[in-house]
């Protein structure tokens, strides 16, 4: 493990070999070991030889320390083992795998950890056993006079298989081994539980120290900057394939500001008239050799904070919870629309009311996140609303000159439909043009066909193929043709409910391009990407649990976030907010026996509805209070059972005799027909065996005037059996009489069969 952490080979690998090594000719064979003399020279060498580590930086003063570690366990290694020795083995492995926990951020170094857990536990468990066996033996070489041995005992070479003693004390039975199925199971439940108890106190003891990078290098955080994914600057026309990112960019939670009810983010959306969230970023609009960039106009306006907009009497409110990664910018995403913000920690918003693009101040190192909360109020007309337009020249430019032939097509297909009157409809018209004409399709590839024309125009007449920054930028300069102003705006469309958090969590792959235009004297959203052909693209880009790389994602993504990641900030959107929502739900509802019933079905209605929170802090807190319901009234179940057995037992024995007496009748006729050597099959049912009869023996049972009594007789015994409705006493009377007709007419026969 400690190998893989520091991502060299030496000399962590000797370990193994020399540990097999010793394990043959120190340990079994003793053919040599080290002296104390000899191992406390080694020692000293050691020492000295990573000296000259320790003068390095702060990463190889520790290297040098974890060396040091690696040439004291050999030295243990080869030397004759005892308690002590032993002792030394486990707590310098225990020294190696803290220090590579402080080197790598792995989530494999995760998985070999609790791998490590049991089989340490495992370790322990057993030396515990060798030691209490060495006691035994020392006491009973000591004891005047000895234990007899059974002879049996020498012929086994395992020490724990010994046959069973008394001895002060300490017993081992004749019968039965040390080591048994029953002893390795229960040490890997207290493997298990250990392992939870130990998570539990990990998660849920407070992170209150600030920085965790002391030790990173600077490859582990060049692994985290994202491949290709949000960016400030659209630049077209750049060669090869994007290879989207599963990168995180934000996490998201919204709620009720005055009920603290979480609200979905899709019900959050479609409430605004959006659908899909929109996560809006950098607002873009000067377009120039197939770029586009951001106008640079600086504000020093700040969006209102909570006790701003309570001063404001807007308290009717939603709550955006967002987290989001460092990724090279200071734009801050929100869904809008928005009223105001808080910010945590140092860093402050700044608010350009005409584009409505907010930023921060300090945007974090890489290795950190911005955590605001984004304020939208209910009525609409309480927000921040895109209707300003103080920048028309800039949102109409348009070098006429490199995009000669985009202008003039786009005015010929206007004047192609009459019936396009208002901007409005043109604007639609276009975005329809680009989306649902069947003309253009979604791609990745970038690759240009005619490099000597603009960027745009390869792709509206050449290409046809593209992703969203070429049909926002084509349904950009297309409206500007016909005196539209417009903007592109550079974000994120989309996203998933995370496995692990349960927060809606948005990815690098969920970067998006899309249109606003300025018509009707507001600013209108418009997207002409192929929606199914993104979605189906940022799918294929997706890790499913059911993958390696999936599963592989998931862990390392759990070993970042909750183990080696794992804040203050954290702990209290995860843990501490929730325990403490749901125990003011809880003291709520208590009061209301019915509206706590009706909202506690309704909560297990919709959990069950999503099985992304199956694989929550909510998942595993289900799976807990299903099993103790189920071993409670598995357990109440037993004890009804026993105590109902006992109360009915002799009114059922009464019953079950009652009942055998009543379907002797139906074995009297079974009998009656053996003698005729007709039996019922085992899978024949009484109704199929009676038309047997019926047909078989028609002429005796027309002699008797009982042609349809096995139809009868039958009819009888369900009743008796399965409809538990015993005969009446005429009843009785009458099957006894008919009984005896028949067994009259078939022994008549019998005789006259005898005799001829």
């Amino acid at each position: 493990m400690f190998m893989l952490a520091e991502g060299g080979l030496f000399p962590q690998l000797l370990t193994i070999p020399l540990g097999l090594i010793t394990l043959f000719f120190t340990d079994r064979w003793h053919k040599f070991s080290l002296s104390p003399l000899w191992a406390n020279i080694l020692g000293l060498v050691a020492f000295l030889f990573v000296c000259r580590e320790f003068v390095a930086n702060i990463e190889g003063r520790l290297l040098a320390g974890a060396h040091f570690l690696v040439y004291l366990t050999w030295i243990i290694l080869l030397q004759k083992k005892g308690d002590t020795q032993y002792w030394w083995l486990f707590a310098l492995g225990f020294l190696q795998i803290a220090v590579g926990a402080v080197l790598t951020e792995s989530g494999y170094y995760g998985i070999l950890l609790v791998i490590y857990l049991f089989l340490a536990f495992w370790s322990l468990t057993v030396f515990s056993i060798y030691r209490t066996d060495k006691t035994f033996a020392s006491q009973s070489e000591e004891s005047l006079p000895p234990l007899p041995r059974p002879t049996v005992a020498t012929s086994i070479a395992s020490p724990f298989h010994r046959p069973s003693q008394v001895q002060d004390g300490i017993q081992s039975d004749q019968s039965r081994k040390w080591i048994t199925a029953e002893f390795i199971w229960s040490s890997i439940g207290c493997s298990i539980s250990a392992l939870i108890i130990s998570m539990c106190f990990f998660l849920l003891i407070p992170r209150l120290w600030v920085n965790r990078s002391f030790f990173n290098n600077e490859t582990l955080e060049a692994e985290k900057q994202p491949l290709v994914g949000f960016t400030e600057k659209v630049q077209l026309g750049e060669m090869g394939e994007i290879l989207e990112s599963s990168e995180r960019v934000l996490e998201v939670a919204i709620y009720d500001n005055q009920t603290d009810e979480a609200v979905p983010v899709m019900d959050f959306v479609r409430k605004y008239g959006m659908e899909e969230p929109l996560f809006r970023g950098a607002v873009l609009f000067t377009y120039e050799n197939g770029s586009w960039s951001r106008f640079r106009r600086h504000t020093q306006y700040g969006l209102p904070n909570s006790r701003e907009l309570e001063k404001y009497g807007i308290k009717d409110l939603y709550r955006q919870e967002i987290v989001m990664e460092s990724i090279g910018t200071n734009v801050l995403f929100v869904l809008q629309p928005v009223v105001g913000m808080d910010m945590t920690g140092k860093t402050e918003n700044f608010f350009n009311e005409d584009t409505l693009e907010i930023r921060q101040t300090d945007p974090p190192e890489m290795d950190g996140n911005t955590r605001y909360t984004v304020y939208t109020a209910k009525k609409l007309d309480e927000n921040y609303l895109m209707n300003n337009l103080d920048l028309e020249n800039e949102y109409l430019e348009l070098p006429e000159r490199d995009l000669r032939r985009l202008i003039k097509y786009t005015q010929q297909l206007i004047a192609s439909h009459p019936e396009l009157k208002t901007d409005e409809a043109k604007a639609k018209f276009l975005e329809s043009h680009l989306r649902d004409s069947g003309e253009f399709s979604y791609t990745l590839n970038m690759s240009i066909v005619d490099p000597e024309i603009d960027p745009v125009e390869d792709f509206l007449f050449n290409r046809k193929a593209g992703h969203c920054e070429y049909y926002a930028s084509s349904l950009a300069l297309m409206l500007r043709a016909i005196k539209i102003p417009t903007r592109v705006i550079s974000g994120f469309k989309g996203g998933d409910t995370s496995y692990l958090s349960n927060r809606f969590e948005v990815q690098q792959r969920y970067a998006h391009s899309w249109v606003e235009a300025f018509v009707n004297g507001h600013w209108e959203t418009l997207d002409a990407t192929p929606s199914l052909e993104r979605a189906e693209m940022v799918a294929q880009s997706a890790a499913s649990l059911s993958s390696w790389k999936g599963v592989s994602k998931f862990f390392s993504q759990f070993w970042t976030d909750y183990v080696i990641g794992v804040s203050f900030q954290r702990q209290k959107a995860a843990f501490y907010d929730p325990l403490l929502q749901a125990g003011k739900k809880i003291g709520k509802r208590l009061l209301d026996i019915r509206t706590t019933t009706v909202a506690m079905f309704q909560s297990v209605k919709k959990f069950l509805s999503s099985p992304r929170r199956w694989f929550s802090w909510e998942g595993a807190a289900a799976v807990f209070i299903i099993a103790g319901l189920f071993f409670g009234l598995k357990w109440l179940g037993q004890v009804l059972i026993r105590f109902f057995r006992k109360l009915f037992a002799q009114d059922q024995d009464q019953a079950n005799k009652m009942r055998s007496a009543q379907i002797a009748f139906y074995e009297r006729f079974q009998k009656l027909l053996a003698r005729k050597g007709m039996i019922r099959k085992q899978a024949e049912t009484q109704q199929e065996f009676s038309r047997h009869v019926k047909a078989d023996l028609k002429r005796e049972l027309t002699q008797a005037h009982l042609d349809d009594y096995p139809d009868e007789i039958a009819r009888l015994y369900y009743q008796v059996r399965y409809g538990d409705h015993p005969l009446e006493p005429d009843q009785s009377h009458d099957v006894d009489q008919k009984l005896t007709a028949l067994e009259t007419i078939l022994t008549e026969q019998e005789k006259a069969t005898v005799k001829q």
